[in-house]
């Protein structure tokens, strides 16, 4: 699977934040988009919105606030702003990229559907956030730092089948699972459970502390860790 680099975000970022962050509410992606984005969960920090988009359609001028976008799927999209200029872009699945606010309308030009993820922090930018005690970057070798700003930081886990990471802290957010999952968790009280999860699910998760043993096959994912 492709990572992250700093040039595809920027790249991508670039074509996909054609348009004003003054657009009117009646934009917002799930209100002007229903075909296409669908608010998949929310509460008081943060909305997670799902896009499906087959090939040949094309949603509509909507806007989006600032948000991690994580790609399910190859893309080759045709992406017009407000100001009607128009850029073709090819997102890799896999990947994830922040966006700022944007306004813009996109059509799928490629053969297949696509589709991703939208992490919508709704805090205010956080310049003196900590990592919690027993941070998983720091303390584990399955959780790997790829972006941070104030708002949020993008964290990639791969945990190898058999493989049992150590004791480690997650601050609140939202874990996507690229693969399928199935794992062993231990928490510091003691408490173990069984967990799973389908590839492409997309959940809010409370800060935890644990270790988790994968009892199934390899499976990798993707944590935007909310500031």
């Amino acid at each position: 699977m492709r990572r992250t680099t700093a040039a595809l975000t920027s790249v991508i970022v670039a074509a996909l934040a054609g348009g004003s962050a003054r657009a009117a509410d009646d934009l917002d992606s799930p209100r002007a988009d229903p075909t296409h984005h669908k608010v998949e969960s929310e509460n008081d920090v943060v909305r997670v919105v799902r896009y499906v988009i087959p090939p040949g359609e094309t949603a509509p001028m909507h806007s989006h606030p600032a948000q991690v976008n994580v790609f399910f799927t190859d893309g080759d999209l045709q992406v017009t702003a407000q100001d009607g200029s128009t850029t073709v872009i090819h997102p890799k699945a896999g990947t994830a990229a922040w966006r700022g606010p944007t306004v813009h309308k996109v059509v799928n030009v490629g053969s297949s559907t696509f589709e991703g993820v939208l992490v919508e922090p709704k805090g205010p930018a956080n310049p003196g956030w900590k990592p919690p005690p027993w941070d998983a970057v720091k303390v584990t070798t399955t959780d790997r730092l790829e972006f941070e700003n104030d708002r949020v930081r993008i964290v990639r886990f791969a945990i190898p089948s058999g493989e049992r990471t150590q004791m480690h802290d997650h601050p609140a957010g939202v874990q996507i699972l690229l693969t399928d999952a199935r794992a062993r968790q231990t928490t510091p009280d003691g408490k173990v459970a069984e967990i799973s999860g389908k590839a492409r699910a997309a959940r809010y998760r409370p800060a935890l502390s644990h270790t988790v043993e994968n009892t199934g096959a390899r499976f990798e994912g993707i944590l935007v860790d909310l500031k």
